[in-house]
């Protein structure tokens, strides 16, 4: 018999339209399905989880993370776009044994958890050997988060072994197109880890797909949909200097290359008529608030893609340049916009142009809107997984709209219970069945291990690699 457990007394944001808010409202769970929302629900003989003075939402959705970098925390806070690339997708990126790959994965999904983050999109650009794809899938997976696991066909250095390393050669490999191996290592990793669960098999496209010829970028495509994705993701932008802006995306549309949900990322230099055309063949469109504002990679997008019948979604990026905190991306973003559109009108403001409500969408329905899960999470809806969170409020704040105190009040600190997939995976501020100090010691030593692989590669060598390209 399924398990079944009953959340009383909570400020329900279900963020469902046709439900809408419950200010002392309760959620039915039996197995992994939410089952009733109502309010004064008989118990039945289900655990009662008391939500009195909490607020309780549908799990948040990180639309776009490198979730192997948890373990260089703190290094990209002051890196440049282009120090990023070559600092972590050119050296450390070839410094993680499968072992370090297993745990940087794990900790990535288990940060997120603690953050009451249940769905994260998996950008993996770390498929350096098979023992290390393997590492990946299986860190992800065992730390119970859900979302999709999207192997990127990127080609990435292994350094590792021990090889001599020559500047043209790691070039060429992050350069060409994505090895032959990669697509059966893809398929066995599908088959072997993804067939049940709240985690799913995407794929990734690699770094210079925007920037190819069409035809071959179609093609990259192609070896991504023969994998039979869940979702296909990657970074996406233009080409765009004063006079001068070409973009490939309406090409790819044309002829069809988009099959699978699709989730593009960052998308700050794209036209509104690219935009436009985005969100009329509903591709999803992740912005990452902090990255995009600390790399000064231009506007943030999401707004205006919503604007535009769009689905957007808000990403971390990545927990090496800030800490996993969803509702401090959606603050960012709604502060940037504001100004943005303050600035517009030339005046003070007199009545503010973007609320807290439509950035929580960011967080819920409309970010599973642009990853295509909007039918199985998002939202509180009896049928769909059971994806849900309890936060902490104080006494100060029980009185103010759930979502300003969320957004302006609350951080992952705040996150008491957390569900996913109808699991208990954290509940009274603690992990449910993690060894933290033990986790702590592995930590500290995998950092060790990376960082001492990395202070004996070539830097002055490997500085240019991408010279030209990015």
């Amino acid at each position: 018999m399924d398990q079944e457990f009953l959340i009383k007394c909570g400020h329900v944001l279900t963020m469902d339209p046709h439900i809408g808010d419950l200010v002392a409202g309760d959620v039915r769970v039996r197995g992994d399905r939410i089952v009733e929302v109502g309010t004064a629900l008989a118990s039945r003989g289900a655990e009662v989880i008391d939500a009195t003075g909490m607020i309780v939402l549908p799990g948040l959705i990180d639309g776009h993370r490198h979730a192997w970098q948890s373990l260089l925390r703190g290094q990209a806070s002051d890196w440049s776009f282009p120090q990023y690339m070559v600092e972590a997708r050119a050296l450390y990126c070839g410094c993680f044994d499968p072992d370090d790959a297993y745990l940087a994965n794990y900790l990535g999904g288990l940060e997120s958890i603690t953050a009451g983050i249940t769905t994260i999109v998996d950008h993996c650009h770390l498929q350096s050997t098979p023992d290390v794809s393997d590492a990946l899938a299986r860190g992800l997976k065992d730390s119970g988060i859900g979302g999709v696991f999207c192997y990127a066909l990127q080609n990435v250095p292994y350094y590792v072994d021990g090889d001599s390393i020559d500047r043209d050669t790691v070039r060429d490999l992050l350069t060409r197109a994505p090895d032959a191996w990669h697509d059966a290592n893809a398929a066995r990793l599908r088959d072997t880890y993804f067939g049940s669960g709240p985690l799913s098999f995407g794929i990734a496209l690699p770094e210079s797909t925007p920037y190819m010829p069409a035809h071959l970028s179609a093609g990259i495509l192609a070896r991504g949909e023969a994998l039979s994705p869940k979702l296909v993701t990657g970074h996406w932008n233009a080409i765009s200097k004063p006079g001068f802006y070409q973009c490939t995306l309406a090409d790819l549309l044309d002829v069809g290359a988009f099959v699978s949900p699709t989730l593009l990322s960052h998308n700050n230099d794209l036209s509104d008529i690219d935009l436009k055309r985005m969100a009329t063949a509903r591709l999803g469109l992740c912005t990452c608030p902090d990255t995009e504002c600390g790399m000064g990679l231009g506007s943030l997008i999401a707004r205006r893609f919503v604007d535009m019948g769009g689905a957007a979604s808000l990403g971390l990026d990545t927990t090496s340049f800030a800490r996993a905190d969803m509702f401090k991306q959606a603050r960012l973003m709604l502060q940037v916009e504001r100004k943005r559109l303050a600035d517009e009108t030339g005046n003070m403001p007199s009545v503010i142009g973007y609320n807290t409500r439509a950035v929580l969408e960011l967080l819920t329905l409309t970010g599973a809107r642009s990853l295509g899960m909007d039918a199985e999470i998002g939202s509180l809806t009896p049928g769909k997984r059971a994806d849900l969170i309890l936060v902490k409020q104080d006494e100060l704040t029980r009185r103010a709209d759930p979502a300003a105190t969320l957004l302006f009040f609350s951080d992952a600190s705040d996150i008491d219970t957390v569900i996913i997939a109808g699991v208990i995976r954290k509940r009274d501020a603690d992990l449910i069945g993690i060894d933290v100090e033990g986790l702590r010691e592995r930590t500290t030593r995998a950092v060790a291990a990376v960082g001492e692989r990395y202070a004996r590669l070539p830097h002055k060598q490997l500085a240019d690699v991408w010279d030209g390209i990015f």
